[in-house]
């Protein structure tokens, strides 16, 4: 049975910025990132009382340091990298590989040069190249989600004998 998924969708800054903190906190930073916000916390529990203005205010800054300025600034980055414009993407995935066509320029990538496929709670990102790849949105896939995942891991898996680094 050929299977067939369309989207046609917009990708911009909030797009890259949800991938860019899927892949911080799922990596080695990610790690570090809880155990600074945990002992920050910990910290700001125990010494808060007898703590100086200074050392609160130190405190204060050490946790929004990973709550909220470094996700802004991840943010800032993911803006200047799509210089602030939105792209409307046409994705055709199907047995003989992804159809693309985006800013009036179409392309095919063969499954051989399909890289992975990554599932989050809240998108689909299919890599086709290093760092480079598509951002489906939940809202995007609508029930095709798993469909499309299981799909695209099956047509990587048959293909991988294929691929030339």
């Amino acid at each position: 049975m050929n299977k067939h998924f369309e989207y046609t969708y917009t990708t911009g800054t909030f797009e890259l910025w949800q991938a860019s903190m899927y892949y911080a906190y799922s990596s080695f930073m990610g790690v570090v990132n809880i155990v600074f916000i945990v002992s920050s916390v910990a910290l700001i529990i125990s010494r808060w009382r007898s703590a100086s203005d200074l050392f609160r205010a130190i405190m204060a800054v050490l946790l929004l340091l990973f709550t909220v300025i470094q996700p802004a600034s991840i943010y800032l980055r993911c803006r200047a990298a799509l210089g602030g414009k939105k792209q409307t993407i046409n994705l055709i995935v199907e047995e003989t590989g992804i159809d693309v066509m985006a800013d009036g320029k179409s392309g095919n990538i063969s499954w051989d040069k399909v890289r992975g496929v990554v599932k989050k709670p809240t998108l689909v990102i299919i890599y086709s190249g290093d760092g480079a790849g598509y951002i489906l949105r939940n809202s995007v896939l609508g029930g095709t989600k798993n469909e499309l995942y299981d799909f695209v891991q099956k047509k990587i898996k048959e293909n991988s004998h294929v691929r030339t680094e």
